[in-house]
């Protein structure tokens, strides 16, 4: 139900198509290989003993579980819609006193720590020696972080408090529109599916290319490896294809539902499809990034794995550099995801380029870096609360059942596990969106701060005047640089 007379704007685009033939080939590509090791393995007659053996367990079951097969269905059905009930029951709360809840976890982290330190303190002063001064010493520090976190949470309370919100808005969300959770829905769906097809692939590119090294080993040749990177960079194509592209769905509903607007549908699919090219040249940017970190990373561990031949001089100054290139390869990762913590909300919102997307992704990222900082760490503490409170009450309603059927503690302890770990995949499909959401959340209020305020919006009043964005004269004075001038 729209609560605003705003207007949506109506933008034109006319992006070029190639990155869509593109992506459609390397899907082609993938599917059509992984098809083949499937046929190959399975299918094919000379290997119809594996289906043969497959049936013989198959048989063996059946007869095992026919007679508690309607009892069987009954438990899925009633666990599946006491799963779902719980889920949306938790994310309801979530709605309600998120923003209590961040601000209490802000405030209780900090003064833990500043516990901890001063019990270490005291017990340092009745060790002995050397050990008193190690305690004392460590005692100090913590301490003395945890006062510096809690007077951070104290000069940034708004800041914390507008995060809080922000996780509150991302349940209600999913709890107004039901059609966001299509995202991790579809994706659970694709990734079972492509991940069946990448298994056999790998198979038949291992079973191509495998070799005996000199110690006996199998391992794949050189041409192997090319093929699985090759295999897995196409992969990493086609599924953040898909991810960016559900995911932009759900940047659509939630930019609407934040201008209180009713958002629909066909409004998030035309936005998708308008910008469907931009999505996939991300997609390709991104696993471009992703597989080339891959090999670096890969390299530098081989790097470790072979020093342990070498003379002691030699194996040190392998270690040191595979370190340090890992270091590196971690700092230009950071880098690159703090680049883009935007990009895609600001493809869906903007309508723009790549290129452009990326820069004024790097732009408002820099300008609001306290409420991305905070709102990630904040949001991260709050549905992890809210994680834990979901797996308590799984693990006592699956102990509670398992041990009141057998009167055994080993059962109960049995379904204890089982129960957490179904229960948890509701959770975890009502949040997923939940994450994107809270990323749209941030950036419209950031842009909204540039801008003066002047876009209606859901976020109270008093949570909008804090955000101070450094104009070019602070940045200048104050040494910093805006990470889009690199463009």
């Amino acid at each position: 139900m729209s609560v605003s007379n705003y207007k949506k704007p109506d933008i034109k685009t006319n992006f070029s198509s190639t990155p869509t033939w593109l992506y459609l080939i390397v899907v082609v590509a993938l599917y059509v290989f992984g098809a083949y090791a499937f046929y190959d393995f399975i299918v094919k007659p000379e290997n119809a003993s594996i289906l043969a053996e497959m049936s013989e367990a198959l048989k063996v079951l059946v007869p095992i579980s026919l007679d508690f097969l309607p009892l069987l269905i009954a438990f899925i059905l009633t666990f599946l819609v006491v799963t779902v009930i719980l889920a949306f029951v938790i994310l309801w709360i979530m709605s309600k006193v998120a923003k209590q809840v961040t601000i209490f976890v802000s405030v209780l982290f900090p003064v833990l720590m500043m516990v901890v330190g001063v019990l270490m303190i005291g017990g340092g002063i009745i060790m002995p020696g050397d050990e008193q001064l190690g305690a004392s010493m460590m005692g100090m520090f913590i301490a003395g972080f945890g006062f510096l976190l809690l007077a951070f949470v104290v000069w940034k309370f708004r800041v914390i408090e507008r995060s809080g919100k922000f996780v509150e808005f991302s349940a209600q969300l999913v709890l107004d529109e039901k059609a966001v959770l299509a995202m991790p829905l579809l994706l659970g769906i694709y990734s079972i599916i492509t991940g069946f097809f990448m298994l056999f692939g790998f198979l038949k590119i291992y079973s191509l290319f495998e070799v005996t090294n000199a110690l006996g080993e199998t391992e794949l040749s050189y041409p192997g490896l090319i093929m699985a990177i090759i295999f897995e960079y196409f992969y990493l194509i086609v599924y953040l294809g898909v991810y960016y592209s559900l995911s932009a769905g759900v940047i659509s509903y939630a930019s609407d539902w934040y201008r209180g607007l009713d958002p629909d549908l066909g409004s998030a699919m035309k936005d998708v499809r308008q910008v469907f090219p931009i999505i996939l040249k991300f997609a390709f940017a991104m696993a471009t990034v992703k597989i080339i970190m891959q090999i670096f990373t890969g390299a530098a561990r081989g790097q470790t794995t072979r020093t342990g031949g070498r003379n002691a001089g030699a194996a040190i100054g392998g270690l040191i550099f595979a370190a340090i290139a890992s270091l590196l390869i971690s700092i230009i990762g950071a880098i690159w995801m703090f680049l883009n913590y935007f990009t895609l909300v600001s493809i869906v919102q903007n309508k723009k380029g790549l290129g452009d997307s990326i820069k004024d992704s790097a732009k408002t990222t820099w300008g609001a870096l306290v409420d991305v900082l905070v709102g990630e760490t904040g949001f991260g503490l709050t549905t992890f609360i809210f994680a834990v409170v979901n797996s308590l009450l799984w693990i006592g309603i699956g102990f509670s059942l398992g041990f009141a059927v057998t009167q055994e503690l080993t059962y109960g302890i049995v379904f204890a596990v089982i129960f957490v770990f179904l229960g948890t995949l509701p959770y975890n499909v009502v949040t997923m969106p939940m994450k994107v959401a809270f990323r749209t959340f941030i950036y419209s209020y950031a842009k909204d701060s540039v801008e003066g305020f002047k876009k209606p919006s859901r976020l109270p009043a008093e949570l909008r005047n804090e955000f101070k964005t450094l104009s070019r004269k602070d940045v200048k004075k104050r040494g910093m640089r805006d990470p889009s001038e690199y463009f």
